[in-house]
């Protein structure tokens, strides 16, 4: 992640913030970048070399490697994953803006929930897709939040969430990249691009509910300090967050394409 992330890297909790965000994305985007081949190379003896990009907690970066990939891990902040630094995964502490990705390197490369955050995005694009082989994949997922909601009408809520994305926006973040992603990816050279959408409907009881809950504690003090919500809203909104809620998560929308052969 860049170091102007909107979230708070000091936030106590964030460690199972990421966690309870792998809980609900992990098996969607492993089946994804399953069905494209990773764990199955045409060279048995020729792993695919991957990035990702945002590697957080390291759930997907460990998975690539027990898939038999060998794998750059990218963070600007790397706490999280430096343990898993091995002979077939490699840490580096990065800014994808500005640091160097490296030419005609990579095999496939996957970012979640990281190019939303970025207002230059589409320029962090062409970098990645110049870092990929002729004929590597890039998978972009990133949030389409107009289906996110909470089941009932709750007009609070709704102002609450509605605040914190304004806050969110004003450091650059996009809510509603996910629909513009594919577009991106076409625009960055890519061929056989394509997209597809996933959401869930989860209550208090799953642990990918405290993605939102934590999400909230981690901006909640910073959004008041703006002046978006009142504290006593800030208050009201944690408590919900406490008792028996359903929600509707956002679209998580992956953008596909691949670095065109010769």
């Amino acid at each position: 992640m860049p170091s102007d992330y909107v979230y708070d890297q000091g936030f106590a909790a964030e460690r199972s913030r990421l966690s309870a965000m792998e809980s609900l994305w992990d098996p969607g985007t492993q089946a994804l970048l399953t069905e494209l081949g990773l764990g199955r190379p045409a060279d048995p003896q020729n792993a695919w070399r991957c990035m990702e990009v945002g590697a957080g907690g390291g759930s997907l970066v460990k998975w690539m490697a027990d898939s038999g990939a060998t794998v750059v891990a990218v963070d600007i902040d790397t706490r999280f994953i430096d343990s898993l630094a091995s002979d077939s995964i490699e840490v580096r502490q990065m800014d994808i803006r500005t640091d160097e990705l490296g030419q005609g390197e990579f095999d496939l490369i996957h970012a979640r929930l990281v190019l939303e955050h970025l207002p230059d995005r589409r320029q962090i694009l062409h970098r990645l897709a110049a870092a990929l082989r002729p004929g590597g994949w890039m998978v972009i997922e990133d949030f389409d939040w107009t289906a996110f909601g909470f089941e009932g009408l709750d007009p609070e809520l709704d102002r609450v969430t509605g605040a914190v994305l304004s806050f969110m926006q004003q450091a650059g973040f996009e809510p509603h990249y996910g629909r513009r992603v594919v577009a991106d990816m076409a625009a960055a050279g890519l061929r056989e691009v394509r997209g597809e959408g996933r959401a869930r409907v989860i209550d208090s009881h799953a642990k990918g509910f405290d993605f939102f809950r934590l999400s909230f504690e981690s901006l909640r003090g910073a959004v008041v300090d703006a002046g978006l919500i009142s504290r006593a809203e800030a208050d009201a909104t944690a408590a919900r967050f406490g008792e028996d809620i359903r929600v509707y998560t956002p679209i998580m929308m992956a953008g596909i394409g691949r670095r065109q052969r010769g």
